[in-house]
């Protein structure tokens, strides 16, 4: 196709068009005395950068996405906002990618440092957390249950055998191993319903 169609299929006017092409993302040849695009070379370039918007609605970066996470769609994927994102993706978590000086990372990397932490939860984890959550106390909420200090707490954890749960980095303890433990003795009451 010649520069001018490849440059109105991305809205942009002759002079943006040509500077385009001299940035050499995709294929061109010369045909007589005029330059064409090779369709193709475009259309891979297209698929693998988002900074550029054709005007027919064709979304970009549809390769790039298959194997990268935009500091947008991570903030989504974590339940964060985009600046919250960026300041994760600074501090050299994850393997940056640079997209026509937009910077996303490999979801490979993601996954990789997305196992090895808790602090951050997808909304995905976040929801199945919720039905945990339902179903377990949290160290503080026994004492408050209990009237306790945390310290008593951990001594009755210490030397009962219950059943735990984790949300992120947080233990808890499954509600029906609570009351069957609470059932069992007789020192300990709930003095105050959760």
């Amino acid at each position: 196709m010649s520069v001018i169609d490849m440059g109105r299929s991305l809205g942009l006017g002759k002079t943006e068009s040509y500077r385009l092409v001299k940035q050499q993302y995709f294929k061109t040849i010369t045909v007589g005395h005029r330059m064409r695009v090779m369709v193709d070379s475009f259309e891979e370039w297209y698929s693998n950068q988002c900074w550029y918007h054709k005007t027919d609605g064709t979304p970009p970066g549809e390769n790039i996405r298959k194997t990268t996470f935009s500091a947008a769609e991570l903030g989504a994927l974590l339940g964060l906002s985009e600046a919250t994102a960026y300041e994760l993706m600074a501090k050299g978590y994850f393997t940056m990618v640079d997209t026509l000086g937009k910077r996303r990372i490999t979801k490979e990397s993601f996954e990789r440092w997305y196992s090895s932490q808790s602090d951050y939860r997808t909304i995905a984890d976040q929801k199945r957390d919720e039905d945990l959550i339902l179903a377990s106390y949290s160290m503080p909420e026994i004492a408050k249950m209990l009237g306790l200090h945390r310290n008593g707490v951990y001594y009755i954890i210490d030397k009962n055998d219950f059943d735990f749960v984790y949300v992120g980095r947080q233990k808890r303890i499954r509600k029906d191993s609570f009351y069957n433990w609470l059932d069992n003795q007789t020192r300990y009451r709930i003095i105050a319903e959760h």
